[in-house]
């Protein structure tokens, strides 16, 4: 739970110090404070990214115009999958040791059954059912003393 919390914490960082570098280097007004609420919000997965564009969308929008708010989208738009394709599976798979297509499919159903709560403590969840199976079944049961938890 610790490392997955490390790698939360990781993507946050990444996303929030590439959106404040991006709103800057287009002279974006409060690209610090947008920085800070995109790397914050994105621990909240699939959904986060959303909910961060959009002030930053609406201040682009009233301060520079459409052709700003379209810079904004695509610098966002591109954190954002750089982060989601690159450095959170390779982080979660590094410091959890779980599959990123294990991580999507509990987030679906977890995320379906219980709401944006389910969603964002979806892999937490499966990283500790994963280590009980690993300690209760293959070790315990199955007696196989070389799995790692």
């Amino acid at each position: 739970l610790v490392n997955w919390v490390l790698a939360r914490l990781a993507s946050m960082l990444f996303v929030g110090v590439l959106t404040v570098l991006g709103l800057s280097f287009l002279g974006m007004p409060l690209a610090a404070v947008l920085g800070l609420f995109a790397g914050l919000v994105t621990f909240i997965p699939n959904i986060g990214p959303v909910v961060s564009m959009v002030p930053a969308l609406l201040l682009a929008f009233f301060n520079g115009g459409p052709h700003m708010a379209l810079y904004v989208l695509l610098l966002y738009l591109g954190a954002q999958t750089l982060e989601s394709a690159a450095v959170s599976p390779v982080l979660q798979q590094r410091l959890i040791s779980l599959p990123p297509a294990l991580i999507l499919v509990g987030q679906l159903i977890i995320g379906s059954f219980t709401g944006l709560l389910g969603l964002t403590l979806a892999t937490p969840i499966i990283a500790i059912l994963t280590v009980l199976v690993k300690m209760l079944y293959v070790h315990d049961v199955l007696g196989d003393d070389t799995v790692t938890v």
